[in-house]
């Protein structure tokens, strides 16, 4: 019998049930085969940020020092995605493999993924004739998510492999450090209040949801005044958007933002203008100057260990794969100092 089938399971939780948090907690529980995982949250899909996300793969307002590790969490999603599509349970994961453009005002130089990802190019003077106004723009082939159906997957997979769930609001993370060996705090925007973390703000997005079944590819267009416009086709309906607000805690639907939407969408696909509107959305980003992805060093060496995995802005679900496997890594590393200390 092995030194890890002898000691007793590490007892961890991850607090946070959106894409961050499941994505993490099942990292860990393939990384380290004796623990027992707990998932504590106070929101669960279909209630959380991701699930109203647009939930296409594509890097967006990340920080611009973290660019070469962002890119690396990035591709490492991509693969994972792939491979899901590529699989027989595309369909419960919500993974659509989609093609699409993305314009900007002023030229610039390829981004840092352009070979790794499929079907990448500059797109010629003559498509973006077809584009008025764009001087500039590339092509490429990514995933959009239906959200609400990877998460229930991840949900129904981390509890067949002996997850076990909590519904709880956590004052801060103190009130459940008795309880558990290490705690990983996936709680996004929620680590404002919860750590008092002031680098944390809102970056607050509205989207719109319609029934346009010839729209075929994806279009991202932000433009000199830093607009944001997207028409992003999913599984079954198509996401426009949006807005990046900055420090607007606002959850409400704004009927401007949404006018200002549809013009926008408009000018890009006018065939939207016969597209049937089946809901809005708004929710905030958890942006910060940089992600948090590390191991809490200020906390008390004979406490509970603490890992944070928090401040993925617009990027989460294009990062969050490569994010839960670092996050895994740390938990394994907390693991074998537990066990040396044993």
């Amino acid at each position: 019998m092995s030194d890890e089938e002898d000691m007793k399971p590490i007892k961890i939780a991850v607090v946070g049930a959106g894409a961050i948090g499941l994505s993490t907690a099942l990292c860990i529980q393939d990384r380290i085969r004796n623990c027992d995982v707990n998932l504590i949250a106070d929101k669960f899909s279909p209630s959380t940020t991701s699930d109203g996300s647009a939930g296409l793969w594509t890097p967006f307002l990340v920080p611009e020092d973290q660019i070469e590790m962002v890119t690396r969490w990035s591709m490492e999603t991509y693969t994972y995605l792939l491979e899901k599509f590529r699989s027989e349970d595309a369909y419960r994961y919500g993974v659509q493999l989609i093609s699409g453009f993305n314009f900007c005002q002023e030229v610039k130089t390829d981004p840092p993924w352009c070979k790794d990802v499929l079907g990448f190019r500059r797109l010629g003077e003559e498509e973006l004739k077809l584009y008025p106004g764009k001087e500039f723009g590339i092509f490429y082939t990514a995933f959009t998510l239906d959200v609400p159906s990877l998460l229930s997957s991840f949900m129904r997979k981390f509890r067949e492999q002996g997850g076990f769930v909590i519904s709880k609001k956590l004052g801060s993370l103190q009130e459940i450090e008795s309880s558990y060996d290490i705690i990983v705090n996936c709680t996004g925007i929620g680590s404002a209040e919860l750590l008092n973390d002031t680098k944390v703000k809102p970056k607050r997005g509205q989207v719109i949801r319609v029934r346009a079944p010839w729209i075929k590819h994806f279009y991202i267009d932000i433009d000199k005044n830093d607009d944001v416009t997207y028409i992003l086709p999913g599984i079954d309906t198509v996401v426009l958007g949006g807005t990046a607000q900055d420090g607007d805690w606002n959850t409400e639907d704004d009927p401007a933002d949404i006018e200002g939407i549809m013009e926008r969408c408009l000018k890009v696909m006018p065939s939207l203008k016969d597209s049937k509107r089946l809901g809005t959305w708004a929710g905030l980003r958890p942006y910060r100057e940089s992600v948090r992805l590390e191991i809490d060093r200020n906390t008390n060496p004979s406490k509970t260990k603490i890992i944070h995995n928090y401040g993925h802005a617009g990027a989460g679900l294009t990062i969050f794969w490569g994010c839960a496997k670092d996050a895994a890594d740390l938990v394994m590393d907390l693991v074998k100092i537990h066990k040396s200390k044993m």
